[in-house]
């Protein structure tokens, strides 16, 4: 287990327009032992570019691409598969 405290999992599909809003209420926490997995549900927009640029800004933010579209919840369980933490939230893409 590292050292991180909370990983936050955020399923997302098509959300390009709303995603960046999402991250940057995290990234303006005074809070900072956490890691930010956005799990894309296969989307046919372009977040993975958007969450591409964040990441080269901070690396706690992690994208990743389920291989085939499984939902909402597959995709949430992408994102807890992938976690590096103690513990867990869920967030939606659009909060």
């Amino acid at each position: 287990m590292s050292n991180l405290k909370i990983s936050i999992v955020i399923p997302a599909y098509n959300r390009a327009l709303t995603i960046s809003r999402t991250i940057d209420s995290f990234l303006a926490q005074d809070y900072s032992e956490w890691e930010l997995l956005v799990v894309d549900d296969y989307s046919t927009d372009n977040i993975n570019d958007i969450i591409y640029e964040y990441e080269k800004k901070d690396k706690r933010i992690h994208y990743l691409l389920n291989e085939r579209k499984k939902g909402a919840q597959g995709a949430r369980n992408t994102g807890i598969l992938h976690s590096q933490s103690e513990w867990i939230i869920i967030f939606d893409s659009d909060d």
